[in-house]
């Protein structure tokens, strides 16, 4: 899959098409400004699996933008993704496929011209679908799902609301980390080279390993070293807490 969009519009269409491109049109340029830095946005969505592909992860690969994963309802079996674009001088492009399960979404960095250049994504999902989400440097949150997390960010913040996931490893070059658990994790692993970093967990034992290089280190879970669910905690500079929910 890409961007453009097999088939042909009926000649019967065209002049209602026509106008609902022209006011989509109007949309993605109401952003510019009028000097000479032109800024553009477009926003697009679209649905897979609803063809009855089976889906088995999520893959994204962003580089610069953020990145929101959300939960779907009971039941919901495909994937919505709605990316939202700013560009100055060239459009970012994105690219989506469906392979051997894997839904990869991709985009790119503009030539690396220098210029501002991004794509935000929110992707709504089934609970489960484990998903591995990578950006060079915008913020990332997987809110209410239960599936293994992957998440890596050169800069930006990771955050996961609500979660129910047993397995994560999150990493970010510098911003802060949080996640707050509502069932118990087998294994969470969050490090910063910088930011706080959060932990908030049901009731334990924990097997916890919490450290900072430069922070204050605090943790407030009943904890074993011989327990069968492991905290990871680390930050380079930041705080560092695993506290009770």
């Amino acid at each position: 899959m890409n961007d453009r969009s097999p088939g042909s519009v009926p000649s019967r269409t065209r002049p209602a098409v026509g106008a609902a491109l022209a006011a989509v049109t109007a949309l993605a340029t109401a952003g510019c400004s009028l000097t000479g830095d032109e800024t553009h946005s477009s926003s697009r969505s679209y649905t897979a699996g609803k063809d009855g592909a089976r889906l088995t992860a999520l893959d994204v690969d962003s580089h610069g933008g953020s990145i929101t994963v959300k939960a779907a309802g009971p039941g919901r079996r495909t994937v919505g993704v709605t990316e939202d674009r700013t560009w100055d001088a060239t459009r970012p492009r994105t690219t989506h496929s469906l392979r051997a399960g894997t839904l990869r979404l991709t985009a790119d960095d503009c030539g690396g011209n220098g210029d501002r250049c991004r794509v935000d994504y929110t992707v709504t999902v089934p609970a489960s679908l484990p998903v591995r989400l990578t950006t060079g440097g915008g913020d990332i949150v997987v809110d209410g799902t239960s599936g293994p997390v992957v998440a890596d960010t050169g800069g930006g913040g990771i955050r996961m609301p609500g979660s129910r996931v047993r397995e994560v490893k999150a990493r970010t070059g510098g911003g802060s980390m949080s996640g707050t658990f509502l069932a118990v994790p087998d294994a969470v692993r969050f490090e910063s080279g910088g930011g706080n970093v959060t932990v908030r967990l049901p009731e334990g034992p924990y097997a916890v390993d919490a450290t900072t290089d430069g922070g204050r280190r605090s943790v407030q879970v009943p904890t074993d070293s011989s327990a069968g669910h492991r905290i990871t905690a680390h930050s380079a500079g930041g705080n560092v807490s695993v506290l009770g929910s």
